[in-house]
């Protein structure tokens, strides 16, 4: 009874093999008479990695200072080459020199993000004194404001400039994945506020233009994307026509970003050491990153003079890149 039941299931495996085999066959031959077209649709399918090639050559990171104590973020160039950065945890506002050389100019309670503006001055938003400016010559640093309509900003994070001489701000601090009240707001070149998001952002972190200014891109740190929102004119922004721009996978979040001339979108991720580079689609080219045990908490990038200059705020140190692609 046990040696019939035996030969009987040997048979019926003996006959799934069969029908599985020929089942493989006639996929085979169905692919092989596909058009070329459809044969190679995962190839040219837009979400496939563009590879780095367009963007850096070996695309490794070298060391260019570790001058600068404390969490780095907002790195920015001014006309005379100098990088400018702001360290978070003792509030301190860096210059250092085109040899790396780091010098403390000015202190501010709580420094996230650093812009300089076209006509040389920077600016700088604190999450607990809000929007400042120093001036470059004297270096003294004047608050601008830390409200709008009569309400305190929740913490700002990052700033960019559009060529109106508007400034774009995230207000960050109090979000998260499981509290998305961020928001962002538009300060125009007379001083006047509007927030153009109110809440639904979690930790909005950096933001960033499109090099024609049409489209608006933001880091939302708590889900580890980032959106692209349309610009209809200097601060009025099309939330109907918002999509997500791309996704990131691991780590924390997007931290802050740049983008370079011909669009690209380079992205710091935040817990693994890398910046992601995707193209002016959402398509990505691929991850530039730093070296085994140089530290994953990359915050901030900047392009200058043929580099991509990354932020690492676990080890304080300011790494490089040689790029392709001229600077934003």
């Amino acid at each position: 009874m046990l040696a019939s039941s035996a030969s009987g299931l040997g048979e019926s495996q003996n006959a799934m093999r069969k029908s599985t085999m020929a089942l493989v066959a006639t996929i085979g031959l169905m692919a092989w008479a596909l058009p070329a077209s459809a044969q190679t649709q995962a190839e040219t399918s837009p979400f496939r990695s563009l590879g780095l090639a367009a963007i850096c050559d070996n695309c490794q990171p070298e060391k260019f200072t570790s001058d600068c104590p404390g969490r780095l973020e907002g790195p920015n160039f001014d006309r005379s080459g100098n990088l400018w950065m702001v360290g978070i945890a003792p509030g301190d506002i860096y210059r250092v020199s085109p040899d790396g050389h780091c010098t403390t100019v000015a202190h501010s309670p709580a420094p996230t993000g650093l812009r300089i503006r076209a006509d040389g001055r920077v600016f700088g938003v604190d999450h607990e004194r809000g929007l400042f400016s120093i001036d470059p010559a004297t270096l003294q640093l004047t608050y601008i404001t830390n409200q709008w309509n009569r309400q305190t900003f929740r913490g700002l994070d990052d700033l960019v400039f559009d060529k109106s001489g508007g400034i774009y701000m995230t207000d960050a601090y109090g979000s998260s994945a499981l509290a998305p009240v961020g928001q962002l707001f538009y300060m125009r070149a007379d001083g006047e506020i509007t927030r153009l998001i109110s809440g639904n952002l979690a930790f909005p972190n950096g933001v960033s233009l499109s090099p024609d200014e049409k489209m608006l891109y933001v880091d939302d740190w708590g889900t580890n994307r980032i959106f692209a929102i349309p610009v209809v004119s200097p601060g009025r922004i099309n939330v109907e026509g918002a999509y997500v721009f791309a996704y990131l996978t691991g780590g924390h979040g997007p931290d802050s970003m740049t983008v370079d001339a011909k669009g690209n979108v380079y992205a710091a991720h935040y817990g693994l050491g890398e910046v992601v580079v995707f193209d002016p689609h959402g398509n990505v080219y691929g991850a530039i990153r730093l070296p085994n045990g140089s530290g994953l908490l990359t915050t901030n990038v900047a392009l200058h003079d043929g580099y991509l200059y990354i932020t690492e705020v676990e080890q304080h140190t300011v790494w490089r890149v040689r790029t392709k692609i001229p600077q934003e």
